[in-house]
């Protein structure tokens, strides 16, 4: 039995990537950021964006987003859904309010470093789920960046 539709999956998909452009979007207006910091979470919000659009786009092509039929649809439903009740920003105005009471650029990285973890490993397991080869190759290439996003910010971490 298919739990969730691909329009879902997407869906989910999307509002993982709206929290985190809404935890770096509200990151930036916090006073005593320096360039460098402001520069980062410019960069990690617009890419956010550009994630959401591709999945946006995935939905378009909907067709070709076919899912793994050899899946346990059952066993998979209930730990999709505790992924995404879970995740650290689980709704936008969570992720507004860690940036906002973050006590410094340390807690604000900290918190980061820990939705872009949270993220992977949605896109890891939803990635299971994919058939179809480019669709596939459109996850395989946010994770990469996704990845990166966590060394960026652990490189940062690490100098505070």
């Amino acid at each position: 039995m298919i739990f969730f539709s691909k329009n879902e999956i997407i869906e989910m998909a999307v509002k993982i990537e709206k929290q985190g452009f809404a935890f770096y979007d509200r990151a930036l207006q916090r006073n005593g950021l320096n360039n460098d910091a402001k520069k980062l979470l410019l960069t990690l919000r617009d890419e956010e964006k550009a994630h959401e659009q591709t999945f946006l786009s995935l939905r378009e092509k909907i067709d070709n987003f076919d899912l793994n039929s050899d899946i346990n649809w059952d066993e998979a439903k209930s730990y999709i859904q505790s992924m995404v009740d879970t995740h650290l920003f689980s709704q936008p105005e969570k992720a507004i309010q860690l940036a906002a009471s973050a006590r410094d650029m340390k807690d604000l990285v900290s918190n980061a470093i820990q939705f872009e973890k949270d993220t992977l490993l949605f896109f890891y397991f939803i990635k299971k789920f994919v058939a179809n080869e480019k669709s596939k190759k459109a996850i395989e290439n946010i994770i990469d960046e996704e990845v990166s996003h966590v060394v960026k910010l652990k490189k940062i971490q690490d100098t505070l």
